[in-house]
């Protein structure tokens, strides 16, 4: 698979109706992310922030779902960290590294700062040779590392991200000294520090990682972030400490302890946050409202709000089809007979954001009003009219609740204006391996899907699922467009970063004015959070700086 394949496919497996499920969200008239804290910080205390599921890896080498994601970004430390700025955009900001610098967006130097210690009991100087030796951990095919795909742009990487070569390793990165790390790419590629905010690159102690061995490394792994892990009990819960020997003290982190149960269940998770055992918590689905006008929220106990995902969520158009691969208009109709609004505000509680276009909100270059073709029965039923009416169209989804409601919104839709649809439901697998085959026997003409960003950048949505080499597993509609792959291959190697966002919004535009999918809405995550704790924000990637917060 090329580069950003299997990342594309593993998140379409989260299809629309899924992603609908999590209770994310947030409702007119509750505090909103960025709501400042009035107490000064102070240190001491627990911080008790419940995970969804067990994670699958805590470390770089295969932290890939949010749980372990989320507890990875506590402990550990890259080059490169995302901040989210004033305006609630994600950005690159310094990390490990001082400074970067390129001419060509080709060859990159880093320069590290001094005194980044990795935590005890490791506890010596972080160095440039550090980087080398940990990135080629998560490129080393014998690792089988799920996400080293991300650094696939780095020359001695194959297109999954993996050494071509293992004897000889990453030819492309090396440490000119101990503060200096030169990386080379095997393109032009101007997002390599958006890239590098990414879990998978942060640093790690490899020669302690092979004197104590992988699998303790794993359940008890050695980062140099302000946190360390003192235990990791299976299906139950992850429990972190404040790094006594953190090497940035003004950054230490305030609360003394983060507790991290493991709750799968939605419901024993609210239940568990009203009784004032857990300091957030989700909602189970149909509750939003509800939860949004408590006596808690209402007197200031509480805060409920909705944060953004680095997702969006589609209907996707099989292009291969001849009924609709060769059909503009018939597209067109489909897009403004799509009622997103009733979407979101029905099957999403009124949580999800109506989406604009495929770059979520959060991500720098966003554009508002992109789609050309937005919600108009009336026109759509004018067109379908001129065009002597509409085949009858083949709609798939996954097996859920929410999926059939979703579908019976566009499906009224539709019909309204003309076209006849019909829905089956699938599992997500089966789905998966329909989608997969494409014009080649899946029987699929529009299908629901949710994309989910690696890191925050116009190019990692627009590249994975348009780009012609990508579109057929990254957003399965076998979309091709020789100029939109121009402008995407131009912007991934243009240095100024407001280029680069034209750039992306010029090809953003045209894919839309071709409409393969129609954008439904961007995610959000809905939270309750206790006002007990200070300084609590959820970034538009879904992390949360927990050496931000404090107990008042």
């Amino acid at each position: 698979m090329h580069s950003l394949d299997r990342a594309a496919v593993a998140v379409s497996a989260v299809l629309l109706a899924a992603l609908l499920i999590l209770p994310g969200c947030g409702s007119a008239g509750t505090a909103g992310p960025g709501a400042a804290a009035v107490d000064a910080p102070k240190t001491g205390g627990t911080y008790d922030f419940p995970l969804r599921a067990d994670p699958v890896s805590i470390e770089p080498l295969n932290a890939q779902e949010p749980e372990g994601m989320q507890v990875a970004h506590q402990v550990f430390e890259g080059l490169v960290k995302w901040r989210m700025n004033d305006a609630g955009v994600m950005v690159a900001a310094p990390g490990i590294a001082e400074s970067w610098q390129t001419t060509d967006a080709q060859t990159w130097t880093f320069t590290l700062k001094k005194g980044v210690t990795f935590q005890p009991p490791v506890g010596r100087e972080v160095t440039a040779q550090d980087f080398v030796d940990s990135w080629n951990r998560v490129t080393d095919p014998r690792n089988h590392s799920y996400v080293s795909y991300i650094l696939a742009p780095l020359e001695g990487c194959d297109d999954d991200g993996y050494q071509v070569d293992p004897r000889v390793g990453l030819t492309g990165v090396r440490a000119l000294d101990a503060s200096t790390l030169e990386v080379k790419l095997r393109y032009p590629f101007a997002d390599l520090p958006m890239i590098l905010g990414h879990t998978v690159a942060a640093v790690t102690p490899v020669d302690y990682i092979e004197k104590v061995g992988e699998k303790k490394y794993g359940q008890r792994p050695v980062g140099t972030g302000p946190y360390v892990v003192e235990s990791w009990r299976k299906r139950r819960s992850i429990q972190l400490a404040r790094n006594p020997a953190y090497w940035d003290a003004d950054n230490a982190g305030w609360v003394a302890a983060i507790s991290m149960p493991i709750i799968a269940e939605t419901d024993a998770m609210w239940l568990e946050f009203q009784a004032g055992d857990l300091d957030c918590s989700r909602v189970p689905p149909g509750q939003v409202e509800a939860a949004a006008t408590l006596p808690q929220v209402t007197a200031g106990e509480w805060t409920a709000a909705a944060w953004p995902d680095p997702a969006v969520g589609f209907i996707g158009i099989n292009m291969g089809d001849a009924a609709l691969g060769d059909d503009l208009q018939l597209r067109r109709a489909l897009s403004q007979s799509a009622d997103a609004e009733a979407v979101c505000n029905a099957a999403g509680e009124g949580v999800p954001l109506q989406a604009s276009g495929y770059v979520p909100v959060g991500i720098a270059g966003h554009r508002d009003a992109q789609n050309p073709y937005p919600y108009d029965l009336e026109q759509a039923t004018a067109i379908v009219m001129g065009l002597g009416g509409a085949p009858r169209l083949a709609y798939w989804y996954t097996t859920s609740a929410p999926a059939t409601e979703i579908a019976e919104i566009l499906q009224t839709g539709w019909a309204s204006a003309g076209i006849a649809v019909e829905p089956s439901d699938f599992d997500g697998p089966v789905l998966i391996d329909g989608l997969s085959r494409g014009d080649s026997g899946s029987g699929a003409q529009l299908f629901a899907m949710g994309y989910i960003a690696d890191y925050p950048s116009m190019g990692d949505f627009l590249y994975p699922l348009f780009y012609s080499e990508q579109s057929r597993s990254g957003s399965f509609t076998g979309y091709s467009n020789a100029a939109v792959d121009e402008l995407l291959l131009q912007a991934r190697g243009t240095q100024d970063a407001q280029q680069r966002y034209n750039l992306y919004a010029q090809a953003e535009k045209l894919i839309l004015s071709d409409m393969p999918a129609i954008p439904l809405y961007y995610y959000r995550d809905f939270l309750v959070t206790n006002n007990r704790i200070g300084g609590f924000a959820r970034d538009p990637m879904g992390f949360v700086d927990m050496w931000d917060v404090w107990v008042k």
